[in-house]
């Protein structure tokens, strides 16, 4: 899990003076991005790593830097792995904060490392234009998980008008996706996934909760989504575009690898080339509005598809004829 590997990360960096992203990443089995991400997170926690550019860079921590974490609580380390945004919904704010300032305070960190920490880096995970959800059961749903509670949940169902059903869960972990709360727990020993904004109630009882045994919270989760993802994109279009439209596909199907996707590219002189391509995308809906902003693009397969962007296509123009 991240938690722990951000741990790892901290101690790991206090025993060598010197090393690099590749080789971090390599050791622990996971992409370079992923180091850049981590690395930054420790920074906004308060930790002074630095890095370099050239044949004598790398990353490290300043000399002299020692980990505080043997003088914070028990609820200070969980802030603290858990980050700003996460601790501030689960009502740990306080002691993210605290546990920040511990960080800052650490012998070997300088003022200069605590401004490039507090003022230099920030993180946002939320994304644009949307409001953040409601969730006034989260800090229960939390309690429950760290406790090992059972619980009862008053569930509403996407999409139904119908009365919430009442489940009995045995909670297993909370997972953030970007800024959406979702509750792993078991229901009569099936572990699912259920998204926060819509548990209406919870409550909670003193019976322990069962778990799985050696059950994994990150497995399931890359698991589930996984499944979920190819749940979702299971339809195959079939695309011709001018290869100036490249940018604007990648823009209107967020995720696509354009390049890795193109089946032939043909050169008219004169013109600007056009690539033939096979992708994976939502249902005929979706994907006829997303498709309907990228220029010069015409689809080859399937039919339905075909014919659904040609009727918007004529609507588009009816409802909106020259000046």
């Amino acid at each position: 899990m991240r938690t722990s590997r951000l741990v790892t990360l901290m101690l790991q960096l206090t025993r060598i003076r010197r090393t690099t992203v590749k080789e971090l990443a390599d050791q622990h089995g996971v992409s370079t991005r992923t180091i850049q991400r981590d690395i930054a997170a420790l920074q906004t926690m308060g930790v002074p790593v630095w890095s370099r550019t050239g044949p004598a860079g790398g990353i490290g921590l300043v000399e002299g830097w020692r980990s505080p974490l043997t003088g914070m609580t028990a609820t200070e380390v969980q802030a603290l792995l858990l980050g700003e945004a996460a601790s501030r919904e689960l009502g740990l704010e306080t002691e993210f904060q605290t546990a920040r300032l511990k960080m800052l305070a650490a012998p070997g960190a300088t003022r200069q490392d605590q401004v490039a920490a507090a003022d230099r880096i920030h993180l946002d995970y939320g994304p644009w234009f949307a409001e953040p959800e409601k969730l006034p059961w989260l800090s229960e749903a939390a309690r429950a998980v760290w406790e090992g509670r059972r619980i009862t949940v008053h569930y509403a169902r996407e999409g139904s008008a119908a009365e919430p059903v009442r489940l009995l869960l045995d909670p297993l972990g909370l997972v953030l996706k970007t800024n959406r709360w979702y509750l792993v727990a078991a229901h009569h020993h099936a572990v699912r996934t259920y998204r926060l904004s819509r548990i209406e109630k919870v409550e909670a009882h003193r019976e322990a909760s069962w778990r799985p045994e050696n059950f994994s919270l990150a497995g399931y989760w890359n698991s589930a989504r996984a499944e979920f993802e190819a749940s979702v994109v299971n339809l195959s279009v079939r695309l011709s575009i001018p290869e100036t439209s490249a940018t604007a596909l990648k823009s209107a199907l967020p995720g696509t690898e354009v390049g890795s996707a193109v089946e032939s590219a043909q050169r008219t002189p004169g013109s600007p080339a056009r690539l033939e391509l096979t992708l994976m995308t939502e249902k005929l809906e979706i994907v006829s509005h997303q498709l309907l902003g990228v220029p010069g693009i015409e689809v080859l397969q399937p039919p339905q598809l075909r014919r659904l962007l040609f009727e918007r296509g004529k609507d588009l123009a009816a409802c909106n004829p020259p000046c």
